[in-house]
């Protein structure tokens, strides 16, 4: 991740045969409202959305994007994610319940309002990566996407350079939503600090093919076709 004021003329490429690469970490670096807690989405879950995924959007088809979107009353029950199919509204009720008890009380409120909470709409992004392939440094669209982030699936950040393991959950708010730009260097394999703890020797992990899938919500009148885009 870089800070927004540092994001332009960065560079993460190594320059020359001579440098070293930079070491990607395997722990959240200290940025507020950057969440990356120690969790993992179950194996089962992770296999059938990615199944469900890849037959129904990406399989013989040259994309790699899908945004869906639905509407939402509130983080309980059938309206956590009405419009949205049924495998996603599966993955938020899990969210909601891995996350409890990682998140401040009123950022998890803010991902899964509570019952009676006005109606939103909420936008989730599927994004399929092939090694090499990434995304530049960015701030989501600011006048139309409002505060609190998640993103589910093997996706990595930098200038921080940081590594996340396949089934990792991310969340990103307040500064790290704002201050902070996000993206993933495309490169075919990445430098990791070794070990559980990252204080091993660093190592070199080949990427295969990486899903990743982000829910944001629409500001009011950004979820409206046809209009000036933000």
């Amino acid at each position: 991740m870089y800070a927004v004021n540092d994001a332009e003329g960065s560079d993460s490429e190594v320059d020359s045969l001579f440098d070293e690469p930079q070491i990607a970490m395997r722990t959240a670096p200290p940025i507020p409202g950057l969440f990356i807690p120690p969790i993992r989405l179950p194996l089962e879950l992770a296999n059938d959305i990615v199944q469900q995924c890849m037959s129904l959007y990406f399989d013989g088809r040259d994309i790699n994007q899908i945004m869906l979107f639905g509407r939402i009353a509130s983080g309980h029950g059938e309206d956590m994610g009405s419009g949205l199919p049924t495998f996603l509204i599966t993955l938020l009720h899990c969210l909601a319940e891995m996350l409890r008890d990682h998140l401040p009380e009123k950022v998890h409120e803010m991902l899964f309002p509570p019952k009676g909470a006005p109606q939103r709409a909420r936008q989730a992004i599927l994004n399929l990566y092939h090694p090499g392939e990434g995304i530049s440094p960015h701030v989501d669209l600011l006048k139309r996407f409002d505060d609190g982030i998640i993103g589910a699936g093997p996706l990595d950040t930098n200038h921080w350079d940081l590594y996340l393991e396949e089934r990792s959950v991310l969340v990103l708010s307040g500064g790290a939503r704002y201050d902070w730009t996000h993206g993933i260097d495309g490169k075919q394999k990445d430098f990791v600090s070794g070990g559980v703890d990252g204080q091993g020797e660093p190592e070199w992990i080949e990427r295969g093919t990486r899903l990743s899938i982000t829910f944001r919500w629409l500001l009011p009148g950004a979820d409206i076709v046809g209009g000036h885009d933000p």
